[in-house]
């Protein structure tokens, strides 16, 4: 028996394997930045790298056993580096952890370890809420979201053909939209004018990429609101499933018709149980049409109160 997998299973395996090397390479480019003028690196283009390698190494990285073994040895690898350019790098990876882990959870496996490493004592509960913030999608949205915007017969399955709703795009995979006089930008998925419905194809894997890719898109225009209303003072207290509804919602109403929405305006003014009530008669005119919307409600529902 012949056993394959994916090249993104292979990447995981590869990032386990060589995850301490990969902290040491990017820990010794750092250091030749701050040891030239004695600075420390505080432009984004110094930390694009930084993020890139840290990102590549902590691709295996999948339950709280998996955080606990990353996190100390990303501790031992960056101790000598300087505090502030700790602080940076141990702020970028708990955000990441978000999804595997809750916040009291990350409180109480890092709150010594990050007191220790970046120093920062009666200023570490302000610094490790800004770093807590809610502002990634947990690994339950991606299945909700595979469910819902997947094959109506295979629910959890892309759709590998494009089909055409009628409604001006092209769909495929888990429900991404190719629009007229949009480029696509992937090397595998021809740009509007070049789709074949019935015929134009892409691999499951691909239909992943455009998942991950769509759902990046969906919250940075959740991220985009909550950071405009923290320029205003407002400040909810957004949970991760609130966020993943939001993403959800997002995802499926698109950018305008998402903040526009009777929801969003309900949450801006602080009405969490009435923005969560709101959700079940969002687009409720399209229920005929779309049975499924009304039970994904049901369920974007669930997500926003639990």
């Amino acid at each position: 028996m012949k056993l394959s997998i994916t090249e993104h299973q292979y990447s995981i395996i590869q990032s386990h394997l060589n995850y301490k090397n990969v902290i040491e390479e990017m820990v010794f480019k750092v250091s030749i930045l701050t040891e030239n003028e004695e600075r420390e690196p505080d432009m984004e283009w110094d930390f694009t790298e930084v993020k890139n390698d840290l990102d590549t190494s902590k691709l295996w990285v999948k339950t709280k056993e998996d955080v606990k073994e990353y996190l100390q040895t990303l501790k031992n690898k960056i101790k000598n580096l300087p505090s502030n350019t700790k602080k940076r790098i141990i702020k970028y990876v708990l955000y990441s952890f978000l999804g595997i882990l809750t916040i009291n959870q990350i409180n109480d496996l890092v709150d010594p370890q990050v007191q220790n490493v970046v120093n920062i004592e009666k200023k570490f509960d302000k610094e490790i809420g800004e770093v807590l913030r809610i502002r990634k999608s947990s690994p339950e949205l991606y299945e909700h979201m595979r469910y819902e915007e997947g094959s109506i017969r295979k629910k959890g399955e892309p759709v590998l053909v494009a089909y055409n709703l009628g409604d001006g795009a092209y769909t495929i995979g888990y429900g991404h939209a190719i629009f007229r006089g949009e480029k696509e930008g992937y090397k595998f998925l021809p740009n509007y004018d070049k789709i074949i419905s019935g015929k134009t194809k892409i691999t499951k894997d691909q239909s992943e990429t455009l998942l991950s890719d769509d759902i990046k898109i969906s919250e940075d225009n959740v991220n985009e609101i909550l950071n405009d209303w923290q320029t205003q003072g407002i400040k909810p207290n957004i949970s991760q499933g609130m966020f993943d509804a939001m993403v959800s919602m997002s995802y499926n109403m698109g950018r305008e018709g998402f903040r526009t929405s009777e929801f969003i305006q309900k949450l801006k003014n602080g009405d969490i149980d009435g923005a969560g009530k709101t959700i079940l008669q969002t687009k409720s005119n399209m229920f005929d049409k779309f049975p499924g919307l009304k039970n994904r409600r049901k369920n974007e529902y669930k997500m926003f109160i639990s």
